[in-house]
């Protein structure tokens, strides 16, 4: 059996703990199969932060194998906002996904501030594939400016802030339509981080990336 099938395997293994202690807890839905996000939309721009050493932790916590994966119904929602957006001349850049829970802990250690990092006692969204952080760019993979950059935990990168060039408010607002408009939620805190509707019924799970 290969590397990548064992992986495969103790997903499904996971999933399926998962579910049962979600169904004895009375949880309304169960965890699908996480998928990779690149094989819904076939153009997703992909720079996971985390697996280099550009993000507030100023180290790699992801493998290089590390991938973009969501829930199935948080990639096919994201499928609709990419369709949406290419007609506008823009394109999805994600940062982070599904997110190991091991890793949100070592966020937690350095920034233990609910809003911002979310306590791994409880979970993170990431955690349970149904949240996504991510970016507009031009349809040949150029960032567009946006309010801050990436992980930046101040006031100007909320959605309410009004300073920054007009520019910037502009995308913030593309892209916030967008993901809206398929049914994501923003977070209010930051302009990059989008959730599925009902992610919180879902699993937190502690599943580690495939190998290469």
């Amino acid at each position: 059996m290969t590397p990548r099938a064992r992986w495969g395997g103790a997903v499904a293994l996971m999933l399926a703990s998962s579910a049962a202690l979600a169904e004895d807890a009375g949880t309304p839905k169960a965890a699908s199969p996480l998928v990779d996000a690149t094989t819904v939309v076939a153009d997703l721009v992909v720079d996971l932060r985390y697996a280099t050493e550009d993000n507030f932790l100023k180290r790699k916590v992801y493998p290089d194998s590390a991938r973009c994966l969501l829930l199935p119904e948080s990639a096919q929602r994201l499928k609709k906002a990419a369709d949406a957006l290419r007609a506008k001349g823009y394109r999805l850049k994600v940062y982070d996904c599904y997110r190991p829970r091991a890793v949100q802990w070592e966020m937690w250690k350095i920034m233990p501030v609910p809003g911002y990092v979310a306590n791994p006692r409880t979970g993170s969204n990431h955690n349970r594939g149904g949240a996504v952080d991510l970016t507009l760019t031009t349809l040949d993979g150029q960032e567009v400016e946006m309010p801050t950059p990436f992980d930046t935990f101040s006031p100007s990168a909320h959605h309410g802030y009004a300073g920054g060039t007009e520019a910037s408010r502009k995308h913030r607002e593309i892209l916030r339509e967008a993901m809206e408009g398929v049914g994501f939620k923003r977070n209010r805190m930051e302009w990059w981080h989008y959730d599925l509707p009902d992610a919180k019924t879902r699993p937190v799970l502690d599943v580690p990336f495939p190998p290469p």
